[in-house]
């Protein structure tokens, strides 16, 4: 997603950067950021490297990213999961995807994303979904980690195993484990602790056991 990112900021900069700046603007090392832009360069992307007092690093102006890569159908796909997904989840109506594209392609991205918001409106979640808070993230460390999750759910703590997050009409879901499969939904959570505790038995994954999870 850097990648991307890193293009689109070069693509709408008006003038060249340094690499020092896109560090701070990423977050990373100068290092790091050397090896993105070597990495984009390798995919084809023209950067120019100018050395000196005054250098920097820039885009060749006269690149244009291949609009016609993609079909018109191709295009209406791509925006209309876009636009779906930005109204159900905030963590992709925070990184501004359809702003993105629009920056590749200006008209049809712009037409085809209007007459959407003409024909069709999304209202699944009165809160669109995130898995960028408190409890999200403890969680997502224990699904990394492949540990054990203490949850306090409306006073009552459990130790569950995580598998994996299950996006459902309810809303969020996480399906868990202990001595039976469950689906509990991430707004009756109210707290989560990492547990330094291991599972050892057989995963059902949620697809082969969605009629048996209980959901809470």
């Amino acid at each position: 997603m850097r990648l991307l990112d890193i293009l689109f900021y070069l693509l709408k900069n008006n003038s060249k950067t340094t690499i020092k700046e896109l560090s701070e603007r990423f977050k990373v090392s100068t290092k790091t950021i050397q090896r993105d832009l070597d990495k984009l360069s390798v995919l084809g992307i023209p950067i120019i490297t100018y050395r000196g007092v005054n250098g920097g690093v820039d885009l060749d102006r006269n690149y244009i990213i291949a609009k016609y890569i993609l079909t018109d159908s191709d295009y209406e796909s791509l925006i209309l999961a876009l636009y779906i997904s930005e109204n159900i989840s905030e963590n992709i109506k925070k990184s501004f995807l359809i702003d993105k594209f629009t920056l590749v392609d200006s008209d049809r991205c712009s037409r085809i994303l209007n007459n959407l918001k003409e024909k069709l409106i999304i209202d699944l979640y009165e809160n669109k979904f995130s898995t960028e808070n408190k409890i999200c993230n403890e969680i997502n460390k224990s699904l990394d980690n492949k540990f054990f999750v203490e949850l306090e759910i409306e006073g009552s703590k459990v130790e569950v195993f995580p598998i994996s997050y299950v996006l459902k009409k309810e809303g969020l879901c996480l399906y868990c484990c202990d001595e039976e499969y469950k689906l509990i939904l991430i707004d009756k959570i109210s707290k989560a602790v990492e547990c330094k505790k291991r599972y050892y038995g057989t995963i059902i994954s949620y697809i082969d056991n969605k009629k048996i999870a209980k959901f809470i």
